[in-house]
């Protein structure tokens, strides 16, 4: 995964914890970088330890933990390292959504060895968006938690449930999301 993820993560423990728990969650991941450059590679073991680690170390469940780091980084994170991205994405979460795959392009295109995921959608009668989440991956709490985050930075209230994961043996992982 991209440096990037990790700083989030490391942002997010800090704001909320301290950065004496950014360090102990380190060592209990086996996490010996001294920081993380956004645009470099490091193995999704790595993140996922630290999300691990975060869990233990917080005493929330790992997908308590997956959905605030996606909600923390989209506004914070996210924002502060693509600004120019973010501006041209959209004005609405919905633009911003329909907007992934070109965003994720856009991000990885310099980025060596990059493997981002790629989305489908499908709108429904009633205004709902269907979000399909193709990745090996299968991040599915942290997207959710990524699609509220973008609710957050637009001022707007969605409302997102998990049809389907792959992590949880689905073909897809398939978000719903409702915009209020």
């Amino acid at each position: 995964m991209k440096g990037v993820i990790n700083k989030g993560i490391q942002e997010l423990v800090e704001s909320r914890f301290g950065p004496n728990a950014w360090q102990n969650i380190k060592r209990r991941a086996g996490c010996e970088e001294p920081f993380f450059a956004a645009s470099e590679s490091y193995p999704d073991e790595t993140t996922l330890a630290l999300i691990q680690a975060t869990s233990e170390v917080s005493g929330r469940p790992v997908e308590t933990v997956e959905v605030e780091f996606g909600k923390f980084w989209v506004p914070n994170t996210g924002r502060a390292c693509y600004p120019t991205l973010y501006h041209l994405a959209g004005s609405s979460a919905r633009e911003f959504l329909l907007d992934m795959n070109r965003v994720h392009a856009q991000v990885t295109r310099s980025l060596w060895n990059s493997l981002p995921p790629k989305f489908t959608y499908e709108d429904l009668p009633d205004g709902t968006l269907l979000m399909h989440y193709d990745s090996k991956r299968g991040l599915c709490a942290v997207l959710r938690g990524l699609v509220i985050g973008l609710g957050i930075l637009f001022g707007q209230e969605l409302e997102v449930r998990e049809v389907g994961c792959a992590r949880k043996g689905n073909p897809l992982s398939t978000m719903e999301v409702t915009f209020k």
